[in-house]
């Protein structure tokens, strides 16, 4: 896909703000696979194991390499973020 920009004679503004916005597209569509993904978990709860749910999540959107593992570790680690937050909360006080 992105051969044909690499052929054409584009000023260096041109292709700077060509490869900007791909990088922005693909952060975003990035964000939006782990936000799906953790909905999913959320759904599917604990009937089925974390790499499970997420390789069926890849798999059945058809996602490949190496967006698939940049995905899964990102999933990964808003998971172990959100625990590490919900760890050094203080207990409420009971009343």
């Amino acid at each position: 896909m992105l051969g044909w920009w690499r052929r054409r004679r584009l000023s260096d503004g041109a292709r700077r703000r060509l490869v900007m916005a791909l990088a922005r597209a693909e952060e975003q569509l990035v964000e939006t696979h782990v936000r799906n993904a953790l909905e999913l978990l959320d759904a599917v709860g604990d009937e089925l194991p974390l790499d499970q749910v997420v390789e069926i999540y890849l798999e059945s959107l058809d996602v490949s390499e190496p967006r698939s593992s940049i995905v899964a570790r990102r999933v990964l680690a808003r998971l172990e973020a959100g625990a590490r937050e919900r760890a050094e909360r203080p207990d409420p006080v009971e009343g």
